[in-house]
């Protein structure tokens, strides 16, 4: 997961698992933030987004980075904190959806979504090119000794844990698409 993109992604899924858990959402009148949806969806940001972000920032920072900076000058301690807060957008965009549901705000919905929609189309396309290559940063700036990702370890990386990503995503949310059903599970 390069960092640049991982704010958007993460605020898609704070908006995916408002929509998925609506029904508890509008039905409760306590803080979104004490639904159930809301605890799922902070455990998937920070026990599964947060490490596919990490991952990348520890082993291959230039490319994490999308080659904006030089990764291995970053100090780990920035690339933590810019992790972090990353990720923090998915529980902040689920407590705003889940206003927006409570006030039945369709087009505020549709809007504020269209626009991450957006908004993730138009990094993809700036930094796509970016992330097809392996290399280093001074390799990438020079044009010099790039290597297609798919044939390195990078691109093994990236399908493996992206992969498990969206494993764990589709996972956690069908566990809430169907509360009765997680019920019977949990009953046995």
């Amino acid at each position: 997961m390069p960092l640049p993109l991982a704010p958007i992604l993460a605020a898609l899924l704070g908006v995916i698992f408002a929509l998925v858990g609506r029904d508890e959402v509008r039905r409760t009148t306590s803080a979104a933030a004490s639904t159930r949806s809301f605890l799922v969806l902070t455990i998937v940001a920070f026990a599964l987004l947060a490490p596919a972000a990490g991952y990348f920032l520890a082993f291959y920072p230039d490319w994490a980075w999308a080659y904006l900076v030089p990764g291995s000058r970053v100090p780990s301690a920035i690339d933590l904190i810019a992790c972090l807060l990353s990720v923090s957008f998915a529980p902040l965009t689920f407590v705003w959806t889940a206003g927006a549901l409570r006030r039945h705000a369709v087009r505020e919905l549709v809007r504020g979504a269209g626009a991450l929609v957006v908004l993730l189309a138009i990094a993809v396309a700036m930094l796509g090119p970016r992330l097809t290559v392996a290399g280093t940063y001074v390799q990438y700036r020079e044009g010099y000794d790039l290597q297609p990702a798919s044939g390195t370890s990078l691109g093994v990386s990236i399908l493996w844990i992206d992969a498990c990503l969206c494993a764990g995503v589709l996972w956690a949310a069908s566990r809430l698409s169907s509360p009765e059903r997680a019920r019977r599970a949990t009953a046995r």
